[in-house]
């Protein structure tokens, strides 16, 4: 997996790259979301149109990213999500617990309201 960051005012949207498979990938996320913590950031947008493919360790490293930044104020949203990683949110229920937005733009626009 790759991912790029980009801050929009208090947001930062992240896209990812590629697919979310190992402990490798959890390790990027938590470091990613480790340096935004320390930058004040507690607003996040995970841009996932680019995710090609996730399993059971990728599906850990987000919701181990969504518990961190909630637990210290703040919070995830993930857009842009393709059919094979939204059945995915479906069949193991993350739906429920993931805020899922169709663009970035929304996502990040669900933060004001």
């Amino acid at each position: 997996m790759h991912l790029e960051e980009q801050i929009r005012g208090e947001v930062a949207v992240v896209l990812l790259k590629g697919e979310l498979l190992d402990d490798d990938d959890e390790t990027v996320l938590q470091e990613e979301i480790t340096s935004l913590r320390l930058d004040d950031i507690r607003k996040i947008v995970f841009d996932l149109g680019h995710v090609t493919r996730v399993n059971s360790k990728g599906l850990s490293a987000l919701i181990a990213a969504v518990k961190t930044m909630r637990h210290s104020g703040g919070d995830v949203r993930f857009a842009q999500i393709d059919k094979q990683i939204r059945d995915v949110f479906v069949r193991t229920r993350l739906v429920k617990v993931f805020d899922t937005y169709e663009t970035v733009e929304r996502a990040m626009a669900s933060y004001i309201n």
